[in-house]
């Protein structure tokens, strides 16, 4: 149940990424130009409207259509771990479509626990939401992953931030 829980908020925050690329793909573009990679704004709100449909499937249908949803998060913490031990100079990961979410362990941590979260609920759990579950119970796991989801871009967007300026960076 817990990876559900986990599986269910990481594909929230997916879909919710996905959405701030496709409004605002620059700064997703400027991280992957910075880090080397391809980069432009179709390819960025690409990734975007990819993310979206995956987290929407995945929420949905679950099963084996989280699996996207891992490969996904593998490519983030492989591109987080490249800005962090590379000193690139990526101010942001572009994952939230804002030009200050500078990436961090903090995210690695996060990407590492949904791909976890996620391929168990892929092979072994089925369902991210029991959507036939009785309807206070079914709105009350809704309510907990909307608030899951808030907190993880919460903790992912402004933690990292938060403590350059308590360190003095």
């Amino acid at each position: 149940m817990v990876a559900q829980a986990l599986a269910a908020v990481s594909l929230g925050l997916l879909g919710v990424a996905g959405i701030a690329k496709v409004i605002d793909p620059d700064p997703t573009s400027g991280a992957l130009e910075a880090a080397r990679l391809p980069s432009s704004r179709s390819l960025a709100r690409a990734l975007g409207a990819a993310e979206v449909l995956v987290a929407v499937v995945g929420l949905v249908v679950g099963g084996l259509t989280v699996v996207p949803a891992a490969i996904l998060y593998v490519g983030f913490t492989l591109f987080t771990l490249s800005a962090v031990f590379g000193q690139r100079p990526i101010q942001s990961c572009g994952c939230f479509g804002r030009d200050d979410t500078p990436p961090s362990w903090l995210h690695v941590g996060y990407n590492v626990i949904a791909v976890m979260a996620l391929a168990w609920v892929g092979v072994f759990s089925g369902a991210v939401i029991v959507w036939g579950a009785p309807t206070l119970e079914l709105l009350a796991y809704l309510a907990f992953v909307s608030m899951g989801t808030y907190s993880a871009y919460l903790l992912l967007s402004m933690m990292p931030r938060t403590l350059a300026l308590v360190n003095g960076r």
